[in-house]
Order: structure tokens, then sequence, then C-alpha cells
């Protein structure tokens, strides 16, 4: 078997770092609180400054930070080596765009912009630019999806005829002590919705598959939650091929995110909450259970997610994991951009109930 690419052991990320950049990041809800948490983990000596974008001077000092700015002028000012964009996905690209414009490393959570139509000559500024960026598509760092993609490419499962990947989680448990109501997640104008929120699915879908020729898609708010998006959404990628779906929605009160994957030679079923895969085949019936190392810690998979931005954006850095100098799994600009394309299709087949064609079909690399 060839290895597999990325970081996959299990042992738990620690800081060792001796060196002391200056980390800017912008904005500071649940996921930037992470961010925050998990950059002074592993740069325990560097200068770390956040935006707020809504408030005033004299904002208390965030846990973990050295200091706040305010304003563009002062996060310049501040001379970032590196930038963590953790902002509602309708104001990544103007948060973004003055850092890139610099050659300076960006880091920018998924998914990349609300609309696509939002990017405008975002993607070619990334593109020309001497400073990494990346997209948190986060589970690109789980090891059971490199597991289940090895498998792809060793032959185990022959050829893939369907798929299936799904994911849910009550919204009003996504964030204890939080308004729900009040959260990215469920406004439209910040970028919420379903198809937005939980487009990591779509993201390793394609990652796995490809990018399909045409899709389909069925959206709804289908309960009694207090948003104005989409609480629930079913997607179908057509390939010559294959066909899979893929379902999403903020309903299920127990966690849940599966795969199942149905090939000419067998059927491979992942639980990735629990991050186990078994294989069914006709010499296994009963299947077996294919090897993917389990992370410990649910943060594990976003400081192995910063682990590598910071080992391509900060001369020095040394990386943690020692599978990170070689991964090669992480999503760029350009497959954010992709991505974002295929939720506008599926928004566009939901409301007019057409099959919609994908201008970038393409197999996977």
């Amino acid at each position: 078997m060839k290895p597999s690419s990325g970081p996959i052991s299990a042992d738990p990320v620690r800081p060792i770092s001796p060196i002391s950049p200056r980390i800017l990041c912008i904005s500071l809800g649940s996921i930037g609180r992470r961010h925050l948490r998990n950059t002074r983990a592993l740069l325990p000596q560097a200068r770390i400054a956040v935006w707020r974008q809504r408030a005033g001077a004299g904002a208390a000092l965030p846990e973990g930070a050295d200091e706040v700015v305010t304003s563009l002028q002062q996060a310049l000012a501040f001379m970032p080596d590196a930038v963590l964009v953790s902002s509602p996905a309708s104001e990544h690209v103007a948060n973004a765009r003055p850092f890139v414009q610099r050659n300076l490393p960006v880091f920018l959570e998924k998914p990349l912009a609300a609309r696509s139509a939002d990017l405008g000559d975002f993607p070619a500024l990334c593109r020309a630019s001497s400073g990494f960026t990346m997209v948190g598509y986060v589970l690109r760092f789980l090891p059971a999806l490199h597991a289940i993609r090895q498998a792809l490419r060793d032959g185990l499962l022959g050829q893939v005829h369907t798929a299936r990947a799904e994911v849910g989680q009550y919204l009003p448990d996504w964030r204890p002590g939080s308004d729900y109501r009040q959260g990215v997640s469920s406004q439209q104008r910040l970028g919420g919705g379903a198809l937005l929120e939980l487009s990591h699915e779509i993201d390793y879908a394609t990652w796995l598959f490809g990018w399909p020729q045409s899709l389909q898609c069925s959206r709804a708010r289908l309960s009694s939650l207090e948003i104005d998006v989409e609480d629930s959404a079913h997607v179908l990628l057509e390939y010559t091929d294959k066909r899979i779906s893929l379902q999403l929605d903020f309903l299920q009160r127990v966690v849940h995110m599966a795969v199942q994957i149905v090939g000419s030679k067998g059927t491979l079923v992942a639980d990735l909450v629990r991050q186990e895969l078994r294989l069914t085949d006709p010499a296994n019936p009963q299947g077996r259970s294919l090897a993917a190392p389990a992370l410990p810690d649910g943060n594990d998979i976003y400081l192995r997610q910063f682990d590598f931005f910071f080992a391509k954006a900060l001369a020095g850095y040394q990386p943690v994991d020692p599978q990170t100098p070689g991964f090669d799994g992480w999503a760029d600009v350009d497959s954010a951009h992709k991505v974002l394309g295929l939720i506008d299709l599926a928004k566009q087949a939901s409301d007019t109930g057409l099959r919609q064609t994908v201008p970038f079909a393409q197999a996977p690399a």
C-alpha cells in the first residue's frame, strides 16, 4: 500500500515552537476564540492581536491575546506575520484582502464567502500573492477521511457506484450558553444556513470523488427553529459513473457524521464521530475494521490544522506533528471557491427545481 498523506498519528499536539511571530486574529466569535487559544498553545511566545471590528476604544483584552485593535489602520500598524480570519462568511473577503495584497499568509475560515458573486478578483489575488493562503475545511485533517481516501486509491472498493455523506446536529446545542438565533449559522445576511455552515461535507466529498458533472438539491426550513435560512438540505452530486448524496441538517438531537460508499468490490461504512471504519465484501460478509488512528481530543484536529498553517506561513516554525511537512490534503482558495460555486448551484437547483450543470467538472487528484 502507498503511504497515507496527512497527519494520521493519534498523539496529542504539544506546544514546542520557540519563535515569537506577530499573529493577527480577526473577529472573536466561537471559532475565533478557539483559534486564539490554539495559536497561543502552538506559539506560546507569539505576540497576538485581536481585531474587534464591533468593539470601541477600550475593549477588554481577550484571554490569550496581547492587544486589541479596532480599525484596519491599527491592524496594519501591528505588522502581523500571519492573519487568521474568523469573521462571518459575508465579511471574509473584505477582511482578508488588505493582507493578501501585502503578501501576508492568511488563514480564512470556511466557507470562503456567502456567495461566489462576493469574491470578485479575490481568488486571482490569492494566486498572485507570495503569502500562503488556506481555507479552514478542518475535516481534511481527520485521519478517518485519509483512511477512506487511501482505501479508494488502493482499489479496496473497486469502482465506486454510490456514496452518501450525512451530518447533523441540533443547532441550539452547537454553542452552549449562546443564543442560537443571534449566531452566524441562523442568519442569511451573515452566510448562515445548512449548505454554507455544513459545507465540510461538500468539500470532502469533492476531495474524495472529484467535481461532479451536475447536481440536484432540495433545501428547506422544516423545523420550528427561529432562523431565516434552511435547516436541512439534500444534495445529489451526479457523475458520469456514480452518484453521491449529501444530507446536511441542523436538526439531529445526537451529533451524527457518517459516510457510506458502495463499490463493485465492497461497501465501506464510516462513523466519523467515533472515527471507525468498516468494510464488507464477499470475503468478509460480517465486515472488517480498517485502521484509522482516532484523535484523542475534539480540539486536536484544529491544532493539527494550525500546525500545518504555521509551518507553511512562518519561517522558523517547527511542526509538532511529524506528518505535517509532507501533508498535501489542505483546502486552497481555488478549491474553496469551487465548493462555494456548488453551493450557489445547489440553491439554484432547489429554488428552480431544475438540475444544474457544473462548469468545472473534474476527477480527483
